[in-house]
């Protein structure tokens, strides 16, 4: 026959309730423990077995199937957010890129559209004789 390993606690608590209380020491048996004075119950007795031999029956195979399912789904959720906020830069980074060229493109039109306004301008004034012509050959 196989030794039983998890009746060892068993026995130390059997033990332990049997055996009287110290002088002075409240035990969870004694009267004095309860202030309402009523004696244990085999309700009271089995939890505080269970209670004692919970890492022995506890199913850890299960725990640690479940805990990995739990690592799994926040590896998951991990790796989909952090694919999401590179998506999310990436658009970022080209329409920040994409709003610089257009700016600077609107800052060259006006630019080149003043200049030709006041080029217009110029040109009108020497047809008229208002200003002199240019000194600079072959400008308006």
């Amino acid at each position: 026959q196989a030794p039983r390993a998890h009746t060892a606690g068993v026995s130390r608590l059997r033990r332990h309730a049997a055996s009287p209380a110290p002088t002075g020491a409240r035990s969870l048996w004694s009267p004095a423990a309860r202030p309402s004075g009523r004696q244990p119950r085999e309700e009271d007795d089995a939890m505080v077995k269970s209670l004692i031999n919970w890492p022995k029956t506890f199913n850890w195979y299960s725990f640690a199937v479940y805990r990995f399912k739990v690592y799994d789904v926040i590896w998951k959720v991990s790796v989909t957010a952090v694919m999401g906020l590179n998506v999310y830069l990436g658009v970022a980074l080209v329409q920040t890129w994409n709003e610089s060229v257009h700016r600077t493109w609107q800052h060259y039109a006006r630019k080149e559209r003043e200049r030709a306004e006041l080029m217009d301008y110029i040109r009108s004034a020497r047809e008229k004789g208002t200003l002199p012509p240019s000194k600079i050959h072959g400008f308006e």
